[in-house]
């Protein structure tokens, strides 16, 4: 019982630990307060876990392993999932990319964006003959579309022909990006034009099915996600899955 204290007390602090750091270097979001959710509550768990030995307390303090063991059983279940999904250039064949949008800082890509940037130059580069639509509308706090960033970055950053980019600037979500993308590919190359979609890692599978809910069966090509908020990320696509999943939106 005492190592399993020590595992609670580390494994909690460690995730708070990341929350605060994490909320000084990254937008806030539901991603960045998860870490602190779960942790802080195992923080606690394994602090008092020698005082719950007995009574009501013994049985809250089985209750909250047993739902730590279940989450952890979730979250294997997720890796899973978004780690098979995603694929390398190599096992990818298209015609046409969509590049998923993502937040600007003003006019600027962040470095999550620009890892999709990248990954989509990469494979241009490769494939000459292929296109690519840059898909995303403006949110709050940009100054200029997502679609217009991202084709301003691959022409002076990456050097691909501006001929050989669509920008798509009205999707102000998943399902728009590829719904609109799809329909400027078609216009383009036909309805026969084999379609993939760049994404970071840990987005594909959700984006593939609903890639799928929009009509278009396409492979993702995943980008790296920024190291330092990985946690963070799978927590919150992890969240996303199921609320996806039980909206019946894949």
């Amino acid at each position: 019982m005492k190592l399993l204290r020590i595992i609670c007390i580390v494994v909690g602090a460690f995730l708070v630990l990341d929350t605060v750091i994490v909320s000084m270097l990254s937008n806030f979001n539901l991603g960045v307060i998860l870490p602190a959710m779960i942790g802080a509550p195992l923080l606690l768990l394994g602090a008092f876990m020698h005082h719950m030995d007995t009574g009501f307390l013994a049985v809250v303090k089985w209750v909250l392993l047993g739902c730590y063991a279940l989450g952890a059983v979730f979250l294997l279940v997720m890796g899973i999932l978004m780690g098979t999904a995603a694929k390398r250039a190599d096992e990818v064949d298209a015609d046409a990319l969509i590049v998923l949008g993502a937040a600007v800082h003003g006019d600027k890509v962040t470095w999550v964006l620009s890892n999709r940037l990248d990954t989509a130059a990469d494979y241009l580069d490769a494939h000459p003959d292929a296109i690519c639509v840059v898909s995303g509308g403006k949110g709050d706090g940009e100054s200029v579309t997502e679609a217009s960033a991202m084709q301003k970055y691959l022409i002076e950053r990456k050097g691909i022909a501006a001929s050989r980019i669509l920008v798509e600037d009205r999707a102000e979500n998943t399902r728009e990006n590829f719904a609109f993308s799809k329909a400027m590919i078609e216009e383009r190359l036909g309805e026969d034009a084999k379609i993939a979609f760049v994404t970071t890692d840990f987005h594909v599978f959700r984006a593939q099915r609903v890639a799928k809910k929009a009509g278009i069966d396409a492979e993702g090509l995943a980008a790296p996600d920024v190291w330092y908020i990985r946690i963070n990320n799978f927590l919150r696509e992890s969240v996303g899955i199921t609320v996806y999943g039980l909206r019946g939106d894949i």
